[in-house]
C-alpha cells in the first residue's frame, strides 16, 4: 500500500492552521502575565507556591554528631543526611558537637527557594596531658 501525499493533509491541517495563526500574530486567547510576579521564567513565590525560606542539606562526620540550628536541636548527623532541613531565609548558626571531638560552629546563609549544602568533618579532640 502506497501513501498518497494528499492523504496527509486532513491529519496535518489543524496543526498547520494553528502554526500559521501563531506566525501571523493572530490572537489565540493568550493570557496576560503580570511581570512583577515572574523572574527569569519562574514565579517569585517559588515553584509550588509561596516559600518563605529555603533548605539546608547537612552532611557531617562523625555520624553521631548532634546538630543544632540557631540553638534548637535538629538531630544527629546520620538522620539529617536523609532529607533537607527547611529553614527561613537569612543567616543561621549551625552548631556541631560529638563526644571526643572539638565542637564546630558554622554560620551559613539560607536563600529563599534554594538548597544550601553544609559539609563538615569534626576534628578529634586532643587528649589532655595528665
Amino acid at each position: 500500500m502506497s501513501l498518497r501525499p494528499l492523504s496527509l493533509i486532513p491529519s496535518v491541517a489543524p496543526t498547520l492552521a494553528l502554526t500559521l495563526a501563531l506566525i501571523a500574530g493572530a490572537p489565540t486567547g493568550a493570557i496576560a502575565v503580570d511581570s512583577s510576579t515572574y523572574f527569569m521564567g519562574h514565579s517569585v513565590y517559588g515553584y509550588s507556591g509561596y516559600s518563605p525560606g529555603g533548605t539546608l542539606d547537612i552532611n557531617a562526620q562523625p555520624m553521631q554528631a548532634e546538630v543544632r540550628l540557631d540553638g534548637a536541636l535538629l538531630g544527629v548527623a546520620n538522620d539529617l543526611q536523609a532529607w533537607p532541613v527547611d529553614a527561613r531565609a537569612g543567616n543561621h548558626t549551625l552548631t556541631f558537637t560529638a563526644p571526643g571531638y572539638e565542637p564546630a560552629v558554622v554560620i551559613t546563609q539560607v536563600v529563599r527557594d534554594w538548597t544550601t549544602r553544609v559539609r563538615l568533618s569534626l576534628i578529634p579532640a586532643r587528649s589532655q596531658p595528665r
